[in-house]
């Protein structure tokens, strides 16, 4: 048997079993999208040995803010879960001598799913999809702005001197990309050693901007993935002094940062979303799908749009949606259907997400819709022409974190999917986030009122 038929997970695990790799990287995502973790002993993991996962850390903000719940608080001494190594995931990473990777579930002592690990919520979506006997893939692009890492303009937040990536503000630009060219292709080849196919790396319109697109993969596997790519890419830049920004948007009169993600259902082998017999259109189970997408996205909007921040990529003149629509190869639609070039290709892109977003809960969000639409034969509305916020009467998406937020905290339909100790806790979280913007903005007086006021009071 050749190494290239040996399956990734079985090559990092003989290594541990041998020795030849002595620490493993263990990887907990966090309600940010964000893998955290220890280094472990490859042996322990070998044997399948749990590793004590704090249950703070999911009540850690993106600053690291801790905060308190009934799951974890001074009350209850902030007790820990247990991380079960999924072996499924286990990979040796080729650009570190003796190391490998393994992503972890959580559970609780008695075994049991602990709630508010997002690849507990994604499974429990997933098992239910599987009613539909349909199998669903993703797959997840990621647009980033990346910098020469200056730490002390950094530690002094300004991030607006640090000096971009390249010296062109053109995307797709392939002359004098020299280090956006270099730097992607070592990408493309460290995730596929790794099983990671980047079908796509390219240059942005912006300065610095750069996309990689993933190939599609079942739900789990695209989250992880998803994740996984991010993060490595992230090391990949600190390596050559460079720092990304996965921000959605880092800059007022920047692009922003998308996170869009391409999905489809396939049956036997096939794409379901494809039916020769309706032309351009997608089948039966395609609108179906399509029109619980568009049920579930008002509610599940924060998950889609998780910060502050995520706000100011709220534009169609930007190609971000405003509102629950879709249209065909319409960029301005929430939900753009592609039925070209081939049948395999037949598929929806949803719009909504930036790079921001926590792969698995955007993608147990858009499953869950999915579901909805297929269990009930749900029919979507008519499709937007032209500008989508100017075609039609379609909902406004909530514009600001802390509405969405509400709207997801009275959700029947995301306490159903996700299940009602998840939704209290995510929900909590945001608040908690707006909380710290509010108390950051009372405290300042802004350059806004500096420039207004100052001389004219």
């Amino acid at each position: 048997m050749t190494e290239q038929a040996i399956p990734l997970n079985k090559i990092a695990l003989d290594g541990m079993v041998s020795g030849e790799i002595d620490l493993v990287q263990m990887e907990v995502p966090d309600l940010n999208g964000t893998l955290r973790g220890k280094f472990v002993s490859a042996k322990k993991v070998a044997a399948g040995g749990k590793s004590a996962v704090c249950t703070v850390l999911y009540q850690l903000t993106p600053a690291d803010d801790v905060w308190e719940s009934e799951h974890s608080s001074y009350d209850n001494g902030f007790p820990d879960a247990l991380g079960v190594p999924d072996m499924s995931t286990a990979i040796r990473l080729p650009w570190r001598d003796g190391m490998a990777a393994v992503l972890y579930d959580v559970v609780y002592p008695n075994g049991t799913q602990f709630p508010l690990s997002p690849r507990s919520v994604l499974r429990r979506v997933a098992e239910r999809f599987e009613e539909t006997g349909y199998t669903p893939m993703f797959g997840m692009e990621f647009e980033a702005f990346i910098f020469h890492a200056d730490r002390g303009v950094l530690a002094e937040n300004r991030h607006h001197e640090l000096t971009s990536l390249g010296r062109m503000h053109n995307a797709y630009r392939l002359t004098q990309a020299e280090e956006a060219r270099e730097l992607g292709a070592e990408f493309i080849r460290r995730m596929r050693s790794i099983g990671i196919t980047v079908e796509v790396f390219h240059t942005e319109l912006g300065y610095g901007a750069v996309e990689f697109a993933l190939a599609p993969a079942p739900a789990m596997q695209a989250a992880d993935n998803a994740a996984r790519a991010k993060t490595y890419f992230r090391e990949l830049c600190a390596e050559r002094g460079l720092v990304p920004s996965f921000m959605a948007k880092w800059k007022t009169d920047e692009s922003g940062c998308g996170g869009h993600v391409h999905q489809s259902v396939w049956k036997d082998g096939e794409n379901a979303f494809y039916d020769p017999k309706a032309g351009d259109d997608l089948s039966l189970v395609g609108r179906q799908y399509l029109a619980g997408l568009l049920a579930g996205l008002s509610d599940c909007g924060v998950l889609f749009r998780p910060t502050v921040n995520s706000f100011r990529r709220f534009s169609v003149q930007a190609w971000a949606p405003e509102n629950v629509s879709w249209g065909y190869d319409n960029r301005s639609a929430a939900l753009r259907v592609i039925t070209y070039p081939t049948p395999n290709a037949c598929r929806i892109e949803h719009r909504v997400p930036g790079a921001d977003v926590n792969p698995w809960l955007a993608v147990a969000a858009m499953l869950a819709g999915g579901h909805l639409g297929i269990d009930r034969t749900l029919v979507p509305q008519r499709a937007a022409q032209g500008n989508a916020v100017k075609a039609g009467n379609f909902p406004r998406l909530a514009d600001n974190l802390g509405d969405a937020t509400e709207v997801f905290a009275a959700s029947e339909f995301c306490r159903d999917y996700f299940g009602a100790e998840f939704v209290d806790q995510y929900a909590a979280s945001r608040r908690v986030e707006l909380q710290h913007w509010n108390d950051w903005l009372a405290s300042e007086v802004t350059s806004f009122e500096l420039r207004r006021y100052f001389e004219t009071s």
